[in-house]
């Protein structure tokens, strides 16, 4: 079982940011949108990433955690007052997503016997509301991303552009 990183320059917490972008990055490739990740020196507005759909793109924020379990309960998310300043300051709410990872490092990907290879994460969604976002999000089970949420993002990107230009929301 590896349980050090194979480049030793990389801590846990490094190792789990860029499992928790994986994580809904494949969730987008099997969904069939765009994952543009913005580059690490440009990560000014606290967004991690734009969803690019057929007609626009949404913002998203990844969190990546080992921290909480997801099961009848909440979890609950702190955030940092730079990050709901600038998110409030979006004209197009950030969604904010928590990847929940087992904590031990050698879990979060089960590649026992057999033809493949397991997630052992998952991920929880909703889009920031400055209204109600003002220190924290607690997500709950309903809150639960899958492919299928990337289908409602869009369906919501095509109202709120609809509502823009005047059309039926």
């Amino acid at each position: 079982m590896i349980t050090n990183p194979a480049n030793t320059n990389w801590n846990d917490n490094r190792r789990r940011g860029r499992y928790g972008v994986a994580f809904v990055r494949s969730l987008c490739a099997q969904a069939g949108v765009g994952f543009f990740e913005t580059p690490a020196d440009e990560d000014t507005d606290a967004i991690d990433a734009m969803i690019k759909f057929t007609r626009g793109s949404v913002p998203v924020q990844v969190k990546c955690t080992g921290q909480f379990k997801v099961g009848e309960g909440n979890a609950t998310l702190d955030l940092d007052p730079g990050w709901v300043a600038k998110w409030s300051a979006e004209h197009i709410a950030p969604y904010v997503i928590l990847v929940k990872v087992p904590s031990a490092v050698p879990d979060w990907l089960d590649h026992g016997a057999g033809d493949r290879t397991l997630h052992r994460a998952l991920a929880l969604a909703t889009r920031f509301d400055p209204a109600h976002h003002r220190t924290s999000i607690t997500f709950t089970r309903a809150d639960r991303m899958s492919t299928e949420t990337l289908y409602r993002w869009s369906d919501d990107l095509d109202a709120f552009y609809g509502h823009l230009a005047g059309g039926a929301a």
